[in-house]
Formats: structure tokens, C-alpha cells, sequence
């Protein structure tokens, strides 16, 4: 082989070694990117859980106070209803 067929070769290797460095670059770069998304998105469903189940208990929370003041209206429907009828009787 003479001086200019291996300084060619020589062009040709390192061109093939800077390609594939950067093509790795690009690969992890995206990687990387692919990575930072799904953690931001993790980051935005796990909020959205916790408001969620905030709300929940919040609704929890009325729903028992519908239910005492309920409870509260139907004793004293009864009560009034009771006492009307030893009015009249």
C-alpha cells in the first residue's frame, strides 16, 4: 500500500469515527429528551392524582354535612309531624 492509499484510508476511518460519534450524540441526545418529557409528565399526572384525590376528600367532607343536615330535616319533619297530630287528636 503506498503513502497515498493509507493517508485516503486514514480520511476515510476517521470519517467513519467522527460519523458514528455523532450519530451516538444525536441518539442520547434524544434519549435524553425522550427522558426529560416522560419525567415532566409524570411530574403533571402525579399533581393531577393529588388534586384529584383533594377534591375527593373535599367531597367526602359535604357529602357528610348533607347527610347530618339531612338526617337533621327528617327528625325534625317528624318531630313537627308527630306533634301536629297530638294537637288534633
Amino acid at each position: 500500500m503506498n503513502m497515498g492509499q493509507s493517508g485516503m484510508l486514514f480520511v476515510f476511518g476517521m470519517f467513519l469515527l467522527v460519523t458514528a460519534i455523532i450519530i451516538a450524540g444525536i441518539y442520547f441526545a434524544a434519549a435524553a429528551a425522550k427522558a426529560r418529557a416522560a419525567a415532566a409528565q409524570e411530574a403533571r399526572y402525579r399533581e393531577l392524582a393529588e388534586k384529584a384525590s383533594t377534591d375527593a376528600t373535599e367531597i367526602q367532607a359535604s357529602l357528610i354535612e348533607i347527610k347530618s343536615r339531612l338526617a337533621s330535616l327528617e327528625r325534625r319533619a317528624k318531630d313537627a309531624e308527630s306533634g301536629g297530630r297530638e294537637e288534633f287528636s
